[in-house]
């Protein structure tokens, strides 16, 4: 089964490689990498997608890919201990922040652009929250560098950040596989190519990912996030039911 699979890929692969090859040569620069799907499904037995990206490399560069979205309001809390119960009683929560933050790159990224450079363009998982707006409900005590720290490491352990293998070959192509994991959130991803020379960016490109609930899923969260109200009513209303009827099934029982 693993051999179908792994086979499947190399003639899909190779199948892109082609098609990319005469692309480049009809269009020149205009069109460099490309995806094997910009869309994913989430259905009710959804559990992950691997997506690959490949891409023409250029001579004497290095190149860089970051997949990030959607920005959101991010929160990280810590606990303190009262009276033998802990509370959450300190919360940081970062403005415009990517939910989701994937990199990949042909050398490793800090020989690639200067520190000041990664940080601007949003290119370092601990750059990420640099320039960032964020409201706390605590005075930092020289420890803002541990909040992000722990930030990063959650992100990363949820698989929401993570840094892929870039493979080349023959120095002319260039493929990566990247994960997204099952509890991906449904929005607008973007996939973004860097290519860099002597630590400047020569030149970059978008491409959109669109992640989306189908079927029942859809309704009930399109619905969730229309009507807001309406769906906490709902919800209420429906537990209430629920416990009802189990208590009439039990009290027969």
């Amino acid at each position: 089964m693993e051999k179908n699979i792994k086979m499947k890929k190399i003639v899909l692969f190779n199948f892109f490689f082609i098609t990319s090859f005469v692309t480049f040569n009809l269009y020149s620069q205009e069109t460099y990498f490309d995806l094997s799907q910009d869309e994913i499904k989430i259905e009710t037995n959804f559990d992950g997608k691997e997506i690959i990206i490949f891409g023409l490399l250029e001579d004497d560069h290095d190149t860089i890919l970051a997949i990030r979205g959607p920005s959101k309001k991010l929160k990280i809390q810590k606990k303190d201990r009262y009276f033998g119960v802990w509370f959450n009683t300190k919360r940081i929560t970062y403005n415009n922040v990517p939910n989701i933050f994937f990199l990949a790159s042909t050398n490793k990224i800090d020989n690639i652009l200067p520190e000041s450079k990664l940080i601007q363009e949003n290119l370092s998982f601990d750059g990420i929250l640099r320039n960032k707006n964020y409201n706390q409900n605590f005075a930092f005590e020289n420890d803002q560098n541990i909040w992000i720290q722990n930030f990063i490491r959650i992100k990363k352990e949820k698989l929401f950040y993570n840094q892929f293998e870039m493979k080349k070959f023959k120095n002319k192509l260039f493929q990566t596989s990247v994960f997204f994991p099952a509890t991906t959130s449904p929005g607008e991803y973007t996939a973004t190519v860097y290519h860099v020379r002597n630590k400047t960016i020569i030149s970059k490109e978008d491409k959109k990912i669109n992640i989306e609930k189908s079927g029942i899923g859809n309704d009930i969260y399109n619905f969730a996030n229309n009507n807001s109200v309406a769906y906490g009513l709902f919800t209420i209303v429906f537990a209430i039911l629920s416990g009802l009827i189990a208590a009439t099934l039990f009290r027969r029982l």
